[in-house]
């Protein structure tokens, strides 16, 4: 359900609200994760576990004050988390600490619609590089969208798939082109994490200088438009959709080049951050069932900074790990099925495969990864806003890695593969 409202202008007694709005929209969204993985349990963590977390759960608020101009807010609760990519796991907060949620702001930006061809939001909003990273979060075609399909690098979601900035957007060519030209923050400062197997407090070499980070993308659709800033995974049918994508990111003097292990900047040599993904999605609807498939390139260039710049914390959070240095792909497939299940039901049987080198992750350098999985999406109200997801996924390594256990008893093992049962329940509306 979307509730809008319609008001010139609403007060209520003493005057303590008064809107003068055209429209207010309000979204409710959820999803429950369940996963069991082969690794992390019993006195040598080589048991199977098994975990209960909420992946998502947000509140939005779009508000338009007339046609132009409005704002939206999107709020989520942070309640921790035992996902911690495919080498690892955290303990939840809910495990640990009594105040275990907290809300965040997740986005936040004002609007302004000048016209079809020139559209602005300004402030803290997703990066508009990949079209993983611009697919609805309630709406991947698959359990989730691809963990290495992230552009930004740090270690929140505020610099790996958001950014405060102003984004300017608009369609072109009868609709059939949407352009996305972004200036965002960027990095600043130094980021604080924990190194996983170790949990001790590690800090980046601070910003060489504080550039903006340059970000655009360019879309094509040959058939049905995707005349938007965001996309869906599929649109279960609806439209028959070809379309093609390319993006780039670059922000200069992102981080020192010549770092020692102990965090003593060597000399004012710096590297810059470049980025260039290109994507598709076909999506053809027949009598007997729809056919979708996506498949999206992207490479993320520190001028192999991580040779010299040996400090823990640029290793995890900057030039490492699944948002630093890595270059790889992905295929995804799906077939939603023409019958009916229940009422209403769809069902949409998928599978994927991904392979990724990355710099540095899990403290092996030049590491490759390689992910499947296939599943099932059923939407049990015929489209997404009551879904039921399950997928059997599969990483493999090219160089044996110690996984993360979620204890502060350093890591487990030096493992190939792992294996993972996961189910996703969303409610959204």
């Amino acid at each position: 359900m979307i509730a809008t409202a319609l008001v010139a202008s609403v007060t209520m007694s003493a005057d303590i609200i008064e809107a003068n709005m055209v429209s207010l929209e309000i979204k409710l969204r959820g999803q429950l994760l369940a996963e069991s993985t082969d690794y992390g349990s019993g006195a040598d963590f080589t048991g199977d576990r098994t975990d209960l977390r909420f992946a998502r759960f947000r509140l939005t608020l779009t508000g338009m004050m007339d046609e132009t101009y409005g704002f939206q807010i999107n709020t989520t609760s942070v309640l921790g988390t035992t996902k911690s990519g495919s080498t690892g796991y955290s303990v939840t907060s809910q495990d640990t600490d009594y105040n275990d949620a907290n809300i965040r702001l997740h986005d936040g930006y004002f609007i302004a619609n000048y016209s079809e061809m020139l559209n602005l939001k300004i402030g803290l909003t997703k990066i508009p590089l990949t079209r993983g990273n611009l697919d609805g979060c309630f709406d991947p075609l698959t359990l989730d969208r691809s963990a290495f399909i992230f552009s930004g690098y740090g270690a929140v979601p505020t610099k790996t798939s958001r950014d405060i900035g102003v984004t300017s957007w608009g369609k072109l060519v009868d609709g059939r082109v949407v352009y996305q030209a972004s200036v965002f923050q960027g990095r600043e400062g130094f980021t604080r994490t924990t190194n996983p197997f170790t949990q001790a407090s590690v800090v980046s070499s601070p910003t060489p200088s504080e550039d903006f980070m340059y970000v655009g993308r360019v879309h094509y659709s040959f058939w049905d438009k995707e005349a938007a800033s965001g996309y869906e995974g599929s649109y279960l049918g609806d439209l028959k959709i070809l379309t093609f994508g390319v993006g780039a990111a670059f922000e200069p003097n992102a981080v020192y080049k010549n770092v020692t292990s102990a965090g003593v900047i060597q000399n004012e040599e710096t590297v810059d951050y470049s980025a260039f993904t290109a994507d598709v999605l076909f999506e053809y609807p027949t009598p007997i069932g729809t056919s979708t498939i996506t498949a999206a390139y992207l490479k993320c260039d520190f001028d192999d900074a991580f040779r010299t710049n040996l400090n823990p914390g640029d290793r995890l959070s900057n030039l490492g790990g699944v948002n630093g240095q890595k270059e790889g792909w992905y295929v995804r497939a799906a077939y939603l099925l023409p019958q009916t299940f229940g009422k209403k039901g769809k069902l949409q049987p998928y599978a994927y495969y991904e392979n990724w080198d990355l710099a540095v992750i899990a403290g092996v350098t030049e590491q490759t990864i390689t992910q499947k999985a296939v599943g099932f999406n059923y939407f049990i109200t015929g489209n997404n806003s009551v879904r039921f997801t399950l997928e059997y996924q599969r990483n493999e390594f090219a160089k044996p890695t110690a996984f993360v256990t979620g204890l502060p008893t350093s890591s487990v093992g030096a493992f190939t593969e792992n294996n993972s049962l996961r189910a996703m329940f969303q409610v959204a509306f």
